[in-house]
């Protein structure tokens, strides 16, 4: 027989809080594909000009959902119970994996700052939850989540929604070929609160925010 262990300490902590969302939302999950040419073109150009201080696929993306949110209050919400609250500032938790667990600090006030802003927040609360000392300031004040798993080799998969969120957005690998990039997005959302039209609708202006890049 293999160690044996138990579910204690983070870990626990994020199964109750996950396990919380799965209970009390109807999660649903919608995917597609966009043309991520014009996006590793930018991503490109910052990495030939900035090099390893360039901003990240994530914070790229983050920072182009950050802009849609402020135009679309009801993805940029949270729920508690029966109440929903539209949120006004564009507050985005980014999951970070850590050797002590998942974690998901929040980059605060995403539509005011650049994406070379958003990428020094996402490095710093990175970091901070690497090494153990974020606190649980940074961690909550979130009314929407990315998680990235593309550079892992991951195109679709199903992230949890993270409570209070109303969404997820799920970041899948970019499979390249001599003609084409083509990127993977999967949006869950809590059909309690957003219903299936305009959820698409959503994820459609994410694919032609990350196509028009440039």
């Amino acid at each position: 027989m293999g160690r044996t262990y138990r579910i204690a300490g983070l870990r626990k902590a994020v199964a109750e809080r996950l396990g919380y969302s799965l209970r009390n939302s109807l999660p649903v999950a919608l995917m597609t594909d966009y043309d991520a040419s014009n996006l590793l073109t930018v991503y490109n150009g910052f990495k030939q000009k900035l090099g390893r201080e360039s901003p990240s696929i994530t914070a790229i993306i983050t920072k182009a959902v950050g802009d849609l949110l402020r135009v679309n209050p009801s993805f940029n919400a949270v729920v508690e119970g029966d109440e929903v609250s539209e949120m006004d500032e564009v507050n985005i938790a980014v999951a970070v994996e850590t050797p002590r667990g998942l974690y998901a600090p929040t980059i605060k006030n995403v539509d005011r700052k650049t994406v070379f802003e958003v990428e020094a927040d996402l490095r710093r609360l990175s970091e901070k939850a690497l090494n153990g000392t974020i606190t649980l300031n940074e961690l909550t004040g979130h009314s929407f989540t990315v998680s990235n798993l593309g550079h892992l080799d991951v195109v679709y998969f199903t992230p949890i929604i993270n409570p209070p969120d109303v969404c997820i957005l799920g970041i899948g690998a970019i499979r390249s070929s001599e003609t084409s990039a083509r990127g993977h997005l999967t949006l869950v959302f809590d059909h309690r609160v957003v219903d299936g039209a305009p959820a698409a609708a959503f994820l459609r202006d994410v694919k032609r925010a990350l196509e028009s890049l440039g």
